[in-house]
């Protein structure tokens, strides 16, 4: 009988601490978080044994999952930076939605000018500059865009600093990615830009991995020199050579607004040929771009004397452009934001009209346009894809018998402390009030009737900055490849992206 006692609590011991442990690691007893989060530190066990055996110590696999998060938060902020800016932008709902429904699609310069703050230290100065001076169109027109667009950049890859664990290719496309998005924010991207900016993506993939940061900057600056040599200078020096052959001396030619290809071409045939012949320049509100061919045509000299001895010039507006000074023209010269696929020519608003009144007098159409300006896209109208400016542009200075009138700080000042004492006391200076009311009597009488335009309901002012010329109203299209017809433009095409 004292055999089994003794044996009853040695037997019934490890039984108990069986149990104990059983009940530890019951899976039924663990909720599904534990459950899962068992899981991961089983599988993580399993993967960091199997990379011990390999030889990886745990200090490198510490490092290289650090590598991995770093790479993850880089491609968050390339990928996700377009959400991030329409995040961001500065929405007023009390202002009504004054844009037409046909053209509610289009961005207007409220939008593009809320930046993103969550990017903005991420901004090159360099960047920042040539925003201002596109928004508050500093620098026009398609190709100087480009250029300065080009310049910067060399400026922005000069100063770039690789992070750590990562390259140049790698990382530089996406740093460049940054300061285009920005870019964005003061005007959308013209054609000739995008075509460029996709060329120095390709040409920063193309460096290898063992080249060095400052010889990678050294040739990627060399390269952009380069394309603005062959891509905009050579080509303007061919497409002018080509183009000064439809320029004969008496003939009277008509161009509108400006374009820096064609006032290299004018000055070409009076400095380099000696032609003497009638130049009408058209213009429009409100950039008034040809008031700046005329004034850079009248500041060229020959000999010390202006060349305006030799070019007869006649400014007109395209609103007084009339049946009488179109009947001696004897071609037209127009200049050229993009060139698209189908043949149509996409410039600044009042280029049709002009192509369309040339063309129903028999009045031959030329453009001028580099090939980085040739577009893949097809585009039927000027609804689908176009700009908004500001819609206060079209009504600043509305009345052009009157001189602008400009507003004086000392002035501002003296009403606000003539208002400021009126409510304060109800005894004023006569002479005081006197002014007060003859200034306001003033204001009254400058004021323009459109000034007040966004409080009317059933006003609405549009300001488009481009549109759409169909082929047939075009006879050519001359390029640094010789003048062509606009139906050549996808041959163009092919060529340019081959080479």
């Amino acid at each position: 009988m004292a055999e089994p006692k003794e044996a009853t609590p040695q037997v019934e011991a490890p039984k108990a601490e069986v149990n104990k442990t059983a009940d530890a690691v019951d899976p039924k007893k663990l909720s599904n978080k534990e459950l899962k989060e068992l899981k991961k530190k089983e599988k993580a066990a399993k993967r960091a044994a199997q990379k011990e055996a390999i030889g990886i110590s745990p200090e490198q696999q510490a490092q290289i999952a650090q590598q991995k998060i770093e790479k993850k938060k880089q491609a968050a902020t390339n990928t996700n930076l377009k959400k991030q800016l329409n995040q961001t932008l500065i929405k007023d709902n009390g202002t009504k939605n004054r844009v037409p429904s046909l053209f509610s699609h289009l961005e207007t310069r409220e939008q593009r000018n809320a930046s993103s703050p969550s990017i903005s230290h991420l901004v090159h100065p360099s960047i920042l500059s040539l925003t201002l001076k596109y928004s508050s169109f500093k620098i026009v027109g398609s190709i100087p865009r480009l250029r300065s667009m080009m310049e910067v950049f060399k400026r922005v890859i000069q100063d770039y600093q690789t992070p750590a664990n990562t390259t140049l290719t790698r990382h530089l496309t996406g740093h460049l990615s940054i300061q285009i998005e920005y870019l964005k924010t003061a005007r959308p991207l013209s054609i000739s830009m995008g075509n460029a900016i996709r060329w120095l993506k390709q040409e920063i993939s193309h460096i290898s991995i063992d080249t060095t940061d400052q010889q990678a900057k050294d040739s990627l600056c060399q390269s952009i020199d380069d394309f603005i040599r062959d891509k905009i200078d050579l080509s303007d020096k061919l497409i002018i050579t080509y183009a000064a052959n439809h320029i004969t001396n008496g003939s009277n030619v008509l161009t509108f607004g400006h374009s820096q290809v064609l006032e290299d071409l004018f000055k070409y045939c009076v400095l380099e040929q000696d032609k003497k012949f009638n130049l009408i320049v058209v213009d429009s509100r409100p950039l008034f771009e040809g008031k700046k061919l005329l004034n850079n045509l009248v500041k060229t000299t020959k000999n010390g004397v202006s060349i305006t001895q030799d070019i007869k010039i006649t400014y007109v507006l395209i609103n007084s452009l009339s049946s009488t000074i179109l009947k001696d023209v004897d071609c037209a010269f127009l200049g050229v934001h993009a060139m698209l696929s189908n043949g149509r020519l996409y410039s600044r608003v009042g280029t049709g009209l002009i192509a369309m009144m040339c063309h129903t007098r028999n009045i031959p159409v030329l453009t001028c346009c580099e090939s980085i300006k040739f577009s893949d896209k097809v585009q039927l109208d000027s609804v689908t894809n176009n700009e908004l400016a500001d819609c206060d542009d079209l009504i600043e200075d509305i009345n052009s018998k009157k001189p602008p009138q400009k507003k004086s700080f000392a002035l501002e000042q003296f009403i606000q402390q003539c208002e400021a004492e009126s409510k304060d006391t109800k005894t004023k200076q006569p002479t005081k009030k006197g002014q007060a009311n003859e200034v306001k009597e003033v204001q009254d009488t400058n004021k323009s009737p459109l000034q007040d335009w966004r409080n009317m309901p059933s006003l609405n002012i549009l300001n488009v900055m481009y549109d759409l010329t169909p082929p047939e109203y075009i006879k050519k299209v001359v390029t640094e490849l010789g003048a062509l017809p606009p139906s050549s433009v996808p041959v163009i095409l092919r060529e340019y992206k081959n080479t």
